[in-house]
Parts: structure tokens; sequence; C-alpha cells
């Protein structure tokens, strides 16, 4: 098989493409389209998750975001010191144990939280447009089932 696109693979040449080969060259494509459309947003990919994990609760601690994200260390302290910078988010030392930290989402990070979601349902509704509800129903689910396997693997 030469290598291509992938949106240029044939059927022939899909048989012969190992599928994490697809998987990865996928998730860049979408990485690249999505990280033109965030630039709007003055958001990163990564601080895009930061946000959405921090949105989920009033305050989260810091070293549970980093165990959600399975980020460790300075590299969360860093992504939340630049979300604290484009005031996004506020991060307070936790009043029970004053070495962690509590992350608290701003008004303005939960306008860019939503923002980032429109922007990620609109680009989702594009790419679906030929498919029925079943089919990407279906296809959702047969990626966390892959997902689950890959985890399995990885655990033995």
């Amino acid at each position: 098989m030469k290598f291509r696109n992938i949106s240029d693979l044939t059927d022939n040449d899909l048989k012969e493409t190992p599928f994490e080969f697809l998987i990865m060259k996928l998730n860049d494509i979408c990485l690249i389209s999505l990280n033109k459309k965030l630039k709007a947003l003055d958001l990163t990919i990564n601080q895009a998750n930061f946000l959405v994990v921090i949105n989920t609760e009033e305050c989260l601690p810091q070293s549970y975001i980093s165990q959600l994200l399975n980020i460790r260390g300075g590299s969360v302290t860093k992504a939340l010191k630049r979300l604290e910078s484009k005031g996004f988010v506020e991060i307070n030392p936790n009043p029970e144990n004053k070495s962690k930290n509590i992350v608290k989402i701003t008004e303005k990070g939960r306008e860019v939280t939503e923002k980032f979601i429109k922007t990620i349902n609109e680009i989702e509704n594009n790419i679906f447009d030929d498919f029925t509800y079943d089919e990407k129903e279906k296809l959702k689910i047969n990626l966390r089932d892959l997902s689950k396997k890959y985890y399995q693997l990885e655990n033995q």
C-alpha cells in the first residue's frame, strides 16, 4: 500500500491498512480542524478539554482534574495557570489542606465552554449529515467498546 491521504484510500487499501493507523490519522485531522476553529475562542484543544472537565462541577480539586485527564504534575499546573491568566478559571488553596488547590470555573470560562461545545456540535452535525441517527449512535458505541478493549489490554 502506498501512503496517501486517508480520505483517498480505496476500499481495497483499507483492507491492508491497520485500524490503529486509521484512528491516528482521523485524530490528527480532527485536531487540526478543531484547533483552527478554537483560535477564535482563544483556546487550544487541551485547554478546552480542561474547561469541559472543570465545568462539570462548581469547583474541583486540582488533583482530581489531573486524574480525570490522566495528566500529571507540572503539566496540569501550567495548563491551569494559562486558563487562569485568560480569566477562565480561579485557582485557590484548599481551605482543608493549604498545600492543595481547588479550581473553579469563572463565568467567562462557562461562556467559552458553551461556545466550544456549540462548535463541536456544529462540526459533528456537518460530519454526520450523511449518516442516519442509528448509524451515528452505533459508531459511538463501537468506539466506546473499542476504547474499553484498549484499556483492558493496557491493564493486563
